[in-house]
């Protein structure tokens, strides 16, 4: 009875497994014919568990999601002022990262991202603080593009005009120069 049992578990896995594959193939076709791909310099890649990805990364042996301006601009734009730990008070215009997760398919067993900027800084994010809150990738501040010396162009952006968020991310998580989010479990 048991290898009835093993056998129809390997079975299952194997008919998940291929269903997986002809999914990936189908969303990966799907991405390719839609161009969803920038036609401009890449500004940000998202990588990690991921149902929809534009590009195959070779050497992370993965699909990635590559997004230039325009494209971070596609989604419903966020926009609030918050007094910026240093910079002063800002109005950010951006992208909800729990947003990005939901446009890229982030596996529901992910836990949390890694914002990496082009310093090789890295800032860990929960995801659920990230649907919780209206946690940013701004990629304007002041109706003005943020130029490279106010960390630009994209900057995580936390909003700390809700109670609670300043506690639960300090000053020292706002990344400035970000280029990456990579997606773990």
């Amino acid at each position: 009875m048991s290898r009835k049992r093993s056998r129809r578990k390997e079975d299952h896995v194997k008919r998940t497994l291929c269903l997986g594959v002809l999914l990936a193939a189908l969303v990966g076709a799907t991405v390719w014919a839609t161009g969803m791909v920038p036609t401009g310099d890449v500004a940000l890649t998202i990588s990690g568990p991921l149902v929809l990805m534009n590009r195959w990364d070779a050497a992370a042996g993965a699909g990635v999601f590559d997004f230039d301006l325009d494209m971070l601009k596609a989604p419903p734009a966020t926009t609030y002022t918050v007094t910026d730990p240093w910079l002063g008070e800002k109005t950010y215009t951006g992208v909800r990262l729990s947003d990005l997760l939901a446009w890229v398919g982030v596996d529901h067993y992910a836990t949390k991202v890694v914002i990496v900027c082009s310093d090789a800084a890295e800032f860990v994010v929960q995801i659920k603080d990230a649907e919780q809150y209206p946690i940013m990738i701004a990629y304007a501040s002041n109706d003005k593009v943020i130029k490279a010396g106010s960390g630009g162009p994209l900057k995580l952006v936390h909003p700390y005009q809700i109670e609670g968020v300043e506690a639960l991310y300090s000053p020292d998580n706002w990344a400035w120069y970000v280029i990456g989010i990579r997606v773990e479990y």
